[in-house]
């Protein structure tokens, strides 16, 4: 079983989102965008409890909060447990709460209309009231008779599991579904694991309700028949032997007072006697606690006393772990058939904190290799390109507000596989994107998602360069402006697709190579102006349009026009000991530094790729 989707409604800073979900699903964006309020909205749906003003979107506690979740992808164990809300290959839940009627939990399941009425009624009194009028006007349903408020619940539910052919899709309670109070287990199916960015690693690693430490023992010893069988055999040996002793040093001395006590009162009550024997205990041992403390060259400490980095990644280790467990599983007997592994998802805030790069790069690898298999997802909010897979861009949403909008209210964009290949139709083959990423492209698209907006260039001397134009003027970082070197201008559509996909802007520029004459030179620029949108040129003048520039020849040629440009290179080239024929150092600084204002052109592009934030 797995989450396919979600809807939020009204739940702080969201007020209306949908959002699909996959094996890893990546929530990027701004900060105050929503991506947190996601993982939160869904621990919610799957512990409950009571909201706070501040949890209601606008902070309107008058309003509605509502967080549906759709699951999918059933084993015949998860189909059996959930019953009749399995509709077709779906089961969408519903958690609300309102100051009208506080929280409840529905699912979307099969039901008999006429149950459906009975339902509604809150108070025990109405709903018996309302099943015995049912059964008096209806005894054709052969209905049993209920006392008391669960018997009318079981009644029905027993009815409708006999008579599946008078069912119709409705909302119905799905309370026994999440346990009385809600928890964090559906029906034993299904756990949620949050590990917010603010935590505790000393609190979540000790043994208690709620805890990762706790949650993990849960899945991997809790469950056991074999731990259960001889804690319950320990019981019954304890409560034994008790009796045994009480008997055997006790129980002389009662049958003695006993006697005593019935002589006397039989001087009162001829027929009366007493009777003193040891009463059987009552003993519950209690659950088994476990502690947790660090071993580090022999030296055994607290959590709390390791740095931040350490019980980062004590978290980790016991998140990793916590996805890979199996449960024990029994028959209606009580008999081990074998094992299984609840479905688990598993979501993270800022996986980075306190990671440096190599380690930060392998735990998103481990993370994606836990999702790989049948029962594990895996959803993160996250601002570090190490835990961007451009690779997989699908995984990717990309949150942000809309203008003019105090609250995020569900602007999320995703790159689709559907899409990504349709916008490089006819240029770049769909099997040959993936590959071309992970060559050249990963980590200059990982770090362009995070961008308002991404100039995308064939080299990195261009790159340079066009850094350079704009610190003139304070610089691309400060726009929020990502460059992305594509490697070569056949690779320039790549970048652009995905991240015109996920709506963050992008301005391509590239060379017409026409002093070059190259044979495939003509059908590379034409493939690319016919990517672009514009009319197909073989060798398309020196211009700037909108979303992208283009040089007759190329970069090169154009600065020729600057003056005191070459100039200024050599001079640098000279300051930095840098005499590559190609330098993006010496680029950037030399058109920083060149006193002549640049040519119209240049300052166009700049022009235009600011206007896109």
């Amino acid at each position: 079983m797995r989450i396919a989707r979600a809807h939020i409604v009204n739940f702080r800073c969201l007020s209306d989102l949908r959002l699909e979900f996959d094996d890893v699903t990546v929530l990027v964006g701004a900060n105050s965008t929503g991506k947190s309020t996601v993982l939160h909205a869904l621990r919610w749906f799957f512990e409950g409890g009571p909201l706070e003003p501040e949890d209601f979107s606008g902070c309107q506690p008058d309003a509605a909060v509502s967080v549906s979740v759709t699951f999918t992808d059933f084993t015949s164990a998860d189909r059996e447990a959930l019953g009749s809300y399995v509709v077709g290959d779906e089961a969408t839940f519903w958690r609300t709460f309102s100051a009208e009627q506080s929280e409840k939990l529905t699912g979307r399941g099969q039901a008999y209309p006429a149950f459906e009425e009975i339902r509604k009624h809150n108070k025990a009194i109405e709903k018996r009231r309302a099943y015995s009028d049912l059964r008096a006007t209806h005894p054709e349903l052969a209905l049993p008779t209920a006392s008391s408020q669960q018997a009318v619940d079981e009644a029905m539910r027993a009815w409708e599991s006999e008579h599946p052919d008078a069912l119709e899709e409705s909302r119905v309670s799905a309370t026994h579904l999440f346990g009385f109070t809600g928890g964090s287990r559906l029906n034993g199916r299904f756990d949620f694991v949050l590990v917010p960015a603010v935590s505790d690693p000393e609190a979540e690693t000790r043994d208690g309700r709620g805890t990762l430490l706790r949650q993990l023992l849960d899945r991997a010893v809790g469950d056991q028949l074999s731990l259960d069988q001889r804690l319950k055999a320990l019981e019954e040996a304890t409560i034994s032997q008790m009796q045994e002793i009480m008997e055997a040093e006790g129980g002389a001395t009662l049958k003695e007072l006993a006697k005593e006590i019935s002589d006397e009162l039989a001087r009162l009550v001829p027929a009366g006697s007493v009777i003193l024997e040891p009463q059987q205990p009552a003993i519950r041992l209690p659950s088994l606690g476990v502690t947790l403390r660090i071993a580090e060259g022999g030296l055994e400490t607290a959590v709390g006393r390791q740095g931040h980095g350490f019980q980062r990644a004590l978290l980790i280790a016991i998140v990793q772990q916590l996805a890979g467990t199996r449960t024990t599983e029994a028959d209606g007997a009580g008999e081990v058939v074998g094992e299984q592994r609840p479905a688990l998802f598993l979501a993270l805030e800022e996986p980075e904190l306190y990671q440096h790069p190599v380690q930060a790069r392998h735990f998103a690898s481990s993370l994606a290799a836990l999702a790989s298999g049948e029962s594990v997802q895996v959803g993160y909010a996250t601002h570090s390109e190490h835990f961007v897979d451009p690779a997989r861009y699908e995984r990717l949403r990309l949150f942000r507000r809309r203008s003019n909008s105090q609250w995020p209210i569900g602007d999320v964009t995703q790159a689709t596989i559907t899409g990504v290949t349709q916008r490089l139709q006819g240029a770049i083959g769909a099997n040959e994107v993936a590959t071309r990423i992970r060559i050249t492209l990963r980590r200059q698209i990982a770090e362009a998602v995070f961008a308002r907006a991404v100039l995308i260039v064939e080299g990195h001397t261009d790159a340079g360069f066009f850094h350079g134009i704009a610190d003139r003027d304070g610089g691309l970082d400060a726009d929020g402006i990502s460059v992305v070197v594509a490697g070569g201008k056949t690779n320039l559509l790549i970048p652009r697709a995905i991240l015109e996909e996920l709506a963050v802007p992008t301005f391509v520029v590239f060379d017409g190579d026409a002093s070059q004459a190259k044979p495939h030179t003509p059908s590379d620029n034409e493939k690319l102006l016919r990517g672009l949108g514009a009319t197909p040129e073989a060798y398309p003048p020196t211009h700037v349009e909108e979303k992208f520039a283009s040089f007759h020849d190329d970069l090169e040629a154009e600065t020729s026009s600057w003056d005191g440009y070459s100039q200024q290179h050599d001079i640098v080239r000279a300051e930095l000991g840098d005499w590559r024929g190609k330098s993006e150092d010496v680029n950037r600084s030399a058109a920083a530094a060149t006193p002549a204002e640049p040519p119209k052109i240049f300052t166009d592009i700049i022009h235009n790729l600011r206007a896109l934030v």
